[in-house]
């Protein structure tokens, strides 16, 4: 738990620095924006000036030709200047979403703090404990799908259940099942073909056994002691 506690804080970190990263470059060009922007209105209003003087003034020939070609630089830098400020817009948009996710990276960040925060305060015999309790819970969830695939295979056999664990591999699905999470002694395979029979971790209790008596044992776990029963039900211990 700590290790994983303490890599979701690694990559929450980095997140936040590149999303950190990536608004300073933002907000760096929408200074220039907003530069770009006012030298527009500077020019568009010498421009209108320009328009203004010239319908007012009379034609000077040579004179005039100078003043449109002047013009016609400034149009197209006001052109050029106007494309770069839509595409300062769309960043300044793309900014706006960063920090969203920088404040979601924060959020996170903060949360995978005080999960490691707890985490550190356990002790290693607490840790253990925990450890110890999510094995057994595991445990009778194994039991409790045997149970389900007797139940079902003996359907299909005339109300008899199978004489071991393999006859039932059809509807037991995977041979992870057979092993308990705390035997550490158990060589887990995940193709029936590798399976050692030996090597299962549970006791099948009662092979060719009768559906109609319910509460009889059916398997059971030498490990956590927990059995399970004829009906399907699991009895922790």
């Amino acid at each position: 738990m700590k290790i994983l506690l303490g890599e979701l804080l690694i990559l929450s970190l980095a997140l936040k620095a590149f999303l950190w990263n990536r608004l300073s470059n933002q907000r760096s060009q929408l200074k220039s924006a907003q530069a770009s922007a006012s030298e527009i209105d500077e020019l568009r209003r010498q421009n209108q000036e320009l328009q203004i003087n010239r319908a007012s003034a009379p034609d000077s020939g040579g004179a005039n030709a100078l003043e449109l070609a002047r013009l016609r630089n400034e149009v197209g830098q006001l052109r050029k200047q106007a494309a770069e400020a839509a595409t300062l817009r769309a960043q300044a948009a793309e900014a706006a979403q960063l920090r969203a996710q920088l404040a979601a990276a924060t959020q996170a960040l903060a949360r995978a703090e005080s999960a490691l925060a707890d985490a550190v305060k356990l002790s290693s015999e607490q840790m253990q404990q925990v450890k110890n309790e999510a094995q057994s819970v595991q445990c009778v969830s194994n039991l409790k799908q045997i149970g389900l695939a007797a139940r079902i295979w003996a359907n299909d056999h005339q109300n008899v259940f199978p004489p071991d664990f393999i006859s039932m591999k059809d509807e037991l699905g995977s041979p992870r099942i057979l092993f308990c999470p705390a035997d550490t002694a158990a060589i887990r395979v995940t193709e029936w073909s590798q399976l050692n029979p030996s090597a299962i971790s549970y006791r099948f209790l009662n092979p060719n056994g009768n559906v109609s008596d319910p509460t009889k044992l059916l398997a059971t776990c030498p490990i956590h002691g927990h059995v399970g029963l004829s009906d399907g039900s699991v009895q922790r211990r």
